[in-house]
């Protein structure tokens, strides 16, 4: 049975631009995903070859470097063989992880700091248009806040009126 990669009449070759806001990790990852697809499901070395080929001309239309495909194939290498080290091993490492806000250039020097002490960092966006746009309740006015304490000023002298919630 020979395996190859299917895509939809209507699919587009889109994905993301380099040039976007996101973590290069990020970036690196979607290349590493689609080679990674063409080495695991399809059979044929030669339709292997067709596939990388088509997945490197359709990232560098999105703006992908050829710098970008080395490295990803560079720790898609060193990866099997510390694999291959581990299970001679029979060992696992586990690493720490820490999961910080994406700030361009500050957030990779950050990564690249602490991964010198074995500890893993992800990004993540400090701030999304999803959570800037919706707010799935509406706040409640103050008058009909209960089970809380109210501080009231006089208009009128120096007294101040407080009224608790009663359970």
């Amino acid at each position: 049975m020979k395996l190859q990669i299917y895509r939809k009449p209507t699919h587009t070759d889109q994905y993301l631009n380099f040039n976007f806001h996101h973590p290069v990790v990020h970036k690196l990852s979607g290349v590493r995903t689609l080679l990674e697809r063409s080495k695991s499901l399809v059979t044929d070395s030669e339709d292997k070859e067709k596939e990388d080929t088509h997945v490197e001309e359709i990232l560098r239309t999105c703006g992908y470097a050829e710098w970008s495909f080395r490295k990803v194939k560079r720790q898609n290498d060193l990866k099997t063989v510390q694999k291959k080290k581990a299970k001679q091993q029979h060992t696992s490492v586990k690493r720490s992880l820490v999961m910080i806000p994406y700030v361009e250039h500050t957030s990779e020097v950050v990564a690249r700091t602490v991964r010198k002490y074995d500890v893993h960092v992800a990004m993540r966006p400090w701030k999304t248009l999803k959570g800037t746009l919706v707010h799935p309740k509406d706040k409640p006015e103050k008058e009909n806040i209960t089970e809380c304490v109210y501080k009231v000023p006089c208009a009128n002298c120096d007294k101040i009126y407080v009224q608790g919630a009663a359970k």
